[in-house]
């Protein structure tokens, strides 16, 4: 039995300023699109999605503002019985 293990990163985006300062935020559209693709790649391929787990992170904004955000999601595929 074959796992494959697979990094989605998100595309992140400027958002709006928020007390003069423009946070990142990830582009939730590119985002899924890019999971799909992923996870069809993967399904052609031979492979089904077992698993997802989002990955977090975090920044701080001159030392004082921290924020987290989603940066990517890990996805975990099994191969399929031929």
């Amino acid at each position: 039995m074959s796992y494959k293990t697979v990094f989605v990163d998100a595309a992140m985006v400027k958002s709006k300023s928020t007390w003069g300062v423009s946070l990142e935020e990830p582009n939730g559209d590119q985002f899924a699109r890019d999971i799909q693709a992923t996870v069809l790649e993967n399904d052609l391929a031979g492979f089904e999605l077992i698993q997802s787990m989002p990955v977090t992170s975090s920044k701080t904004i001159s030392g004082a503002y921290a924020y987290s955000f989603t940066s990517g999601v890990i996805l975990i595929f099994k191969q399929r019985n031929p």
